[in-house]
């Protein structure tokens, strides 16, 4: 009976080779689970201290997408060094390949899917656009997962030419014939990702504005000032000018005022400083500046400049209002008048003046006499 050792041949390979084999496996088992217990638990607790949830993504691309991968190459490696048929090896090669391709797109696809949830966490988001991510996520899996399906049959050798060529086809046919829905979709990802506005913003764009209701995938709709709803395309709205008075920090007023003509030179000297008091003693409100600005046909203007710490309307006319009233007050006490349109007719030389007032008057009163006469002899 032969005796059975290390050298004995057992399918092409003898048994010390087929040791070997079983020896490297378990080796690279052991090695994943040394870095696993001891290297990445002392990088997870790293890791951690700056993302929890970046460190949840990395223990799983780990455990789930690269410990398998390096299993299944260190058993192609193990198989490689024994000698096997050009059958098994193809077979072993197209499996090693499939799986790679898998877990590497499992992987691309851990990370878009974590970055992108990374991104809508950081902005408010309606529900409606909640399901854009589903949407957006579902589109980019399907195109990852189309390309690794063609490179896998692309390496097994299959002409894959005319499947390219007629998706191209269909694409563009598909493309052609809903143009302006395309067109109107892949504006509305433009608003999304962009964000030149929000639901709640007060825009205008055009001719139009009103605050935000609804941004679709097609149209976004406005509600006007005057309560009517106005529905604009998105290709509209990305092809024009907004503007987005929701997200003004500061209003910018610039107003003027005019004084009577008779307001004394020093009194005058005054008014930049009354109104630079005012304005300084409301709240939300940054003085510029104030000026005696230019004479007016019939006024002595000033000019004034200053900031209103919000974007709301209706604060900047409450502010307003108040600024007005304190100003007719100061200059109440000031004893100066504010200016309205008038007209003051002055004559160089008032002895002509009275001289042809007493003329025309001397005729109109001889036309009345001469009118009395001629009455009385009809």
């Amino acid at each position: 009976m032969q005796e059975i050792g290390l050298g004995t041949i057992l399918l092409n390979n003898s048994i010390e080779n087929y040791l070997l084999a079983l020896l490297f496996l378990i080796a690279v088992y052991l090695m994943i689970k040394i870095f696993d217990k001891l290297l990445l638990g002392k990088m997870d607790l790293f890791v951690e201290k700056f993302s929890h949830s970046f460190s949840v993504l990395l223990k799983k691309i780990i455990k789930k997408r690269i410990y398998p991968l390096l299993y299944l190459l260190a058993l192609f490696l193990a198989f490689n060094e024994l000698k096997t048929s050009s059958q098994i090896d193809s077979f072993i090669n197209l499996i090693l390949m499939i799986f790679t391709v898998i877990f590497v797109v499992l992987a691309t696809l851990d990370i878009i899917t974590y970055s992108l949830k990374k991104y809508w966490t950081k902005k408010q988001r309606s529900e409606e656009q909640q399901k854009v991510l589903s949407i957006t996520l579902f589109l980019i899996k399907t195109v990852i997962w189309v390309i690794a399906f063609l490179f896998i049959l692309d390496n097994l050798n299959i002409q894959i030419t005319g499947l390219i060529t007629g998706l191209g086809i269909g694409g563009i046919a598909i493309a052609f014939a809903a143009q302006n829905i395309l067109t109107d979709l892949f504006n509305y990802f433009t608003i999304f990702f962009d964000k030149p506005f929000d639901i709640g913003d007060f825009i205008i764009t055009g001719d139009y504005r009103g605050t935000i209701e609804h941004i679709g995938v097609k149209t976004t709709r406005l509600r006007s000032l005057s309560g009517e709803q106005l529905i604009i395309s998105n290709t509209d709205l990305v092809n024009s000018r907004i503007n987005n008075y929701k997200r003004m920090k500061q209003r910018r007023i610039n107003f003027s005022f005019g004084l009577t003509y008779d307001t004394p030179v020093e009194k005058l000297s005054q008014i930049p400083g009354i109104v630079e008091e005012t304005i300084k003693s409301i709240n939300k409100t940054e003085f510029d500046r104030a000026h005696f600005a230019e004479f007016a046909a019939s006024s002595l203007l000033f000019q004034v400049v200053y900031y209103v710490k919000s974007s709301d309307y209706k604060v900047y006319m409450d502010i307003q209002q108040q600024i007005n009233l304190q100003l007719k007050e100061r200059m109440k006490e000031l004893g100066v008048n504010f200016a309205f349109p008038t007209q003051t007719i002055h004559f160089a030389d008032k002895e002509n003046f009275h001289s042809s007032l007493e003329k025309i008057q001397k005729i109109e009163a001889e036309n009345k006499a001469d009118e009395l006469n001629d009455g009385q002899i009809n």
